[in-house]
């Protein structure tokens, strides 16, 4: 007999890093080579699916993971790049599937989640899945089906204008970082957080902005677009806007 669950999680390597979150809120693993292969361990009511991957990549999952689900499971869909109502279109029963969005690595009580329904989103699974964060002492907010959501769109954006200052010489980078910092409270300078995320995800990101506006306000600088073709990503690379030693410090 197939065990019932309330909360499971497949992810990718290359999801982001906060499975261990909703590991610590009960939700079960699933092996992800096991899902794609046909097989799941349980039933679930809602399922996290972080696949950090291009369109054609996402809908493939959610096909597989369509294919072994009952029709009333919530998909909560980590795809902040993309459009939630195109992707759920490869699911068989696409009310059931909900954007979600957060910054890697900060998921956390006192932190936020972006919820974007889909068109075709029910409004119980939107419900489901912002019953959990609340659960968890994670914060909501709805936003709309759009490329980026808001922390994405905005972030980037603020770090892609930083690099801009770099590039054209206004300030160092440790002067860009320090203005924002005591200047208007961020907890990170621009650059520092760019590192943190990886500058070839914020590169990748303001690229999908700009495919999808058309509005050069979002075309990655070619600063960042150099350095990402020269492996300097950042903190998991050793080096990015600074570099990193064996104690992660930065210099």
């Amino acid at each position: 007999m197939t065990a019932f669950i309330d909360v499971a999680v497949v992810a990718t390597p290359d999801a982001p890093g906060d499975v261990a979150f909703l590991l610590a809120q009960g939700a079960q693993r699933w092996d992800a080579s096991r899902v794609e292969g046909g097989v799941t361990p349980a039933r679930a009511r809602l399922v996290f699916l972080l696949v950090d991957a291009p369109a054609a990549v996402q809908q493939r999952w959610l096909a597989a993971l369509g294919a072994l689900v009952d029709a009333d499971t919530t998909v909560a869909l980590y795809a902040p790049r993309l459009s939630v109502s195109e992707l759920a279109a490869a699911y068989p029963h696409p009310a059931q599937v909900v954007g979600v969005g957060f910054l890697d690595g900060r998921l956390a009580p006192g932190s936020v989640v972006e919820v974007a329904p889909g068109l075709r989103s029910a409004p119980g699974a939107v419900e489901r899945v912002e019953a959990f964060f609340r659960q968890a002492g994670v914060a909501t907010e709805r936003v709309g089906d759009f490329s980026g959501l808001v922390l994405r769109r905005v972030l980037y954006m603020i770090i892609n204008e930083a690099t801009y200052a770099l590039w054209e010489g206004v300030a160092s980078r440790e002067d860009i970082d320090l203005g924002m910092k005591l200047g208007v409270g961020y907890p990170f300078g621009p650059l520092e957080w760019a590192d943190a995320i990886g500058l070839d995800r914020v590169h990748d990101g303001l690229r999908s902005l700009h495919e999808e506006y058309g509005d050069d306000r979002f075309r990655p600088c070619p600063l960042l677009r150099k350095m990402v073709a020269a492996g300097l990503t950042g903190r998991r690379a050793g080096a990015g806007f600074y570099t990193y030693g064996a104690a992660e410090g930065a210099r």
